[in-house]
């Protein structure tokens, strides 16, 4: 369900599009807001999937072992039923250990924005804890997915 669509940005950004269900949503009929999180890692796993990238061990994934740093999430907008949300990624920053990731939680239509924010990764080494670059195929594929910044005036 997932796919990669310049059409409607001139920012390159992963698209995703996650089943919101019956049981995520609060006493007031709403998307809880600790449920935006997880539907916000599964479009990041989607979009690490497209590059054919595995979550085994051994499956040759150097970039799989990242820990989360910082996830900040602004409420917009409730989500009021079951069914599904749009949700785009980019790449905000990409230095030579961490990655930040911008987001934004939509309507179908994306005209209602429910949440936006940004989630940062740092990658490690799984033998020591420690930081450690990413593969250069990571770094391609994210440099790719890089929100552009407008030229200076």
């Amino acid at each position: 369900m997932a796919a990669l669509d310049l059409s409607f940005d001139p920012n390159p950004r992963f698209r995703y599009f996650s089943r919101v269900h019956f049981d995520e949503l609060d006493p007031l009929q709403m998307l809880h807001n600790s449920r935006f999180a997880a539907h916000v890692e599964r479009a990041i796993i989607g979009y690490y999937e497209t590059l054919g990238r595995t979550w085994q061990r051994e499956g040759g994934n150097p970039d799989q072992f990242h820990v989360v740093r910082d996830f900040r999430i602004e409420f917009l907008s409730p989500v009021a039923a079951p069914g599904e949300i749009r949700i785009d990624v980019w790449v905000e920053h990409l230095g030579s250990t961490s990655c930040i990731y911008g987001f934004e939680c939509a309507s179908l239509d994306a005209r209602t924005v429910h949440a936006r924010g940004e989630r940062a990764i740092v990658k490690v080494d799984p033998r020591t804890g420690r930081p450690a670059p990413w593969s250069e195929e990571f770094r391609a594929a994210h440099l790719e997915l890089r929100k552009e910044l407008p030229a200076a005036p």
